[in-house]
């Protein structure tokens, strides 16, 4: 494989422990042109036989990459779009870096370069070149720092957009110092800064003549990414083309990209098995391997999710207010028959962060995670365990209302913990809720205990924050949850630019967590998806976001 630009960093084995990070030396300043540039890339290797054996081939321009979902997407704002429409819009706009979830690498995009004046003073400079697409009122003009400020202010203030903690709590200001160069304080020293200034919603870089007219964003589009919008039909369908005037040329090779929304997977799985599409995401594994085994031309991949699966419990609520109840039902849960039946065998138990999340590097060890709920004990020594405790809390018998998701996959799993919990005396009324009103009761506390799917967080600082008293948005910790030294903990960790340093103190905080058991995690999984063999670069292994910004796919004939 002879790959030697942007990309190529990904391809290979990286190291998980100490570096510097994107911690950066004080007046330090990282200049573009390094591996962790965006640079061009000549040349690119396809896929080879089942010997592993490559050919370097040179990309083919043009082509429509073709992909089928079943995750509807509700608009095209980058500052507020979740699912599907992320995929679109990392296309549609620019942003400044973006910083890999391993290693804490610096990868750059419009800016070329960024210096750390102080522990608090971050001064970004803009590279030429990068302009908007050629679509009035913009016209193709280059991108600027009054963009950029523009951009940061509008997540901020968006009264919709999430996980803004950063931008409410930590961010003090933004300024443009001039039409290249852009200056970022912070309240306190905080380590996460460039992750957040550069996450695939609270980074895109938006047209100052969009925000400041009040355009929206529905159906329209006007971006500085490799890509431009030609037509956007939320929920179900969206078409991109290729941006004339991308300052990477020859990037893209693709003259166009679609997504497609499918009601049923089925529906889809035929519509690839068939190449009316070239690329499914989703649905389970037995299906993607169905394809491939039905056509050696359609390939396979699983990727470990970021996301994963919690059972968390509001600690002033009977009967889970009790340690002794909340020790039962952790010692109750078979996470193992879990990741079997419903995760198809490919998933981790966890603690507080996801082990899928830097090769593991912010996360306990599993045996330690194990020990905290049984150990090598089997699953009947523990439940005889967790029965024994039940009885001593006084609350055989007793019950509380699981809120859950109103989706099939989130149903089935609560059916599942609720079956466990019955075997140990206590009673589950499941409660399934429209995903908003869910999600906007699991943000404010309003229940007794919940079934949470956690989204893709690429730092360990989102999923801490939730044992936090403050909690994930600074209002309230949603479990009830407070504990004087989680809290120092964490707060410690903001501040710690040493890596090592600060995984030390983030394993420290998660021991006492799982001892507190506001949250049970029960299992991170993986992700499948299937892609005709044509789909060159595809580059699956890309953790989280990542996969999003890989530009330089292609067709081959």
């Amino acid at each position: 494989m002879n790959d030697s630009g942007y990309w190529s960093k990904y391809t290979r084995v990286r190291p998980r422990t100490g570096g510097a990070g994107y911690s950066l030396s004080r007046r330090r300043v990282l200049v573009g042109g390094s591996a962790l540039a965006l640079g061009s890339v000549a040349w690119a290797a396809c896929g080879g036989g089942e010997d592993g054996a490559t050919e370097e081939v040179a990309p083919r321009p043009g082509g429509t990459l073709r992909t089928g979902t079943s995750v509807p997407y509700s608009g095209l704002d980058p500052h507020t779009e979740a699912g599907t429409g992320l995929a679109i819009t990392a296309r549609l706009y620019g942003y400044m870096l973006h910083v890999d979830s391993r290693d804490d690498a610096i990868i750059y995009d419009q800016a070329e370069s960024v210096e750390q004046v102080d522990a608090t003073t971050y001064v970004f400079h803009l590279r030429e070149g990068a302009r908007f697409h050629d679509i009035a009122p913009v016209n193709g003009r280059s991108v600027t720092s009054a963009d950029v400020v523009r951009s940061i202010e509008r997540f901020r203030d968006n009264p919709i957009s999430t996980t803004k903690i950063f931008h409410t709590t930590i961010l003090d200001r933004v300024e443009a110092v001039d039409p290249r160069t852009v200056r970022v304080t912070t309240k306190r020293p905080y380590v996460y800064t460039l992750a957040y200034l550069g996450d695939i919603s609270a980074g895109a870089i938006l047209p100052a003549e969009l925000i400041d007219r009040g355009i929206g964003l529905y159906t329209a589009a006007v971006g500085s990414g490799p890509f431009q919008l030609e037509t956007g039909k939320p929920p179900d369908t969206a078409r991109i083309v290729r941006h004339p005037d991308y300052y990477r040329a020859p990037i893209p090779y693709l003259e166009a990209m679609e997504w497609r929304v499918f009601n049923d997977e089925r529906s889809k799985q035929e519509a690839l098995a068939n190449h009316e599409i070239d690329l499914v995401t989703g649905g389970s594994r037995q299906t993607v391997e169905g394809l491939s085994e039905a056509n050696r031309d359609i390939e396979v991949t699983s990727e470990p999710s970021l996301s994963w699966l919690a059972l968390g419990f509001r600690m002033d609520r009977a009967p889970v207010s009790d340690e002794r109840v909340r020790g039962a039902i952790d010692l109750a849960l078979d996470r193992d028959a879990m990741i079997r039946d419903i995760a198809s065998g490919e998933g981790n138990v966890l603690g507080p962060v996801n082990p899928q999340l830097a090769g593991g590097y912010w996360s306990l060890p599993e045996d330690e995670v194990r020990a905290v709920f049984g150990g090598a004990s089997s699953i009947d020594e523990r439940r005889a365990a967790a029965r024994q405790l039940v009885v001593a809390a006084g609350a055989e018998g007793a019950s509380f209302k699981l809120q859950v998701a109103n989706s099939a996959p989130a149903l089935d799993l609560a059916a599942v913990v609720r079956q466990q919990m019955e075997q140990i005396g206590l009673r589950v009324e499941l409660e399934p809720l429209d995903l908003l009103v869910w999600f906007a009761n699991f943000r404010r506390g309003a229940f007794e205990a919940t079934l949470a799917t956690q989204p893709p967080y690429e730092t360990p600082d989102v999923p801490l924050r939730f044992f936090h008293s403050a909690g994930p948005d600074g209002s309230g910790n949603p479990f009830a949850f407070i504990d004087g030294t989680v809290d120092t903990l964490v707060e410690r960790s903001w501040g710690e630019s040493d890596r090592g340093q600060r995984r030390e103190t983030i394993l420290e905080a998660q021991r006492i967590m799982m001892a507190g058991r506001p949250i049970l995690q029960l299992y991170a999984g993986a992700g499948y998806s299937a892609s005709w063999e044509s789909v060159r670069n595809r580059r699956p292994g890309l953790p989280g976001s990542l996969a999003q910004y890989n530009y330089e796919q292609w067709i081959a004939t």
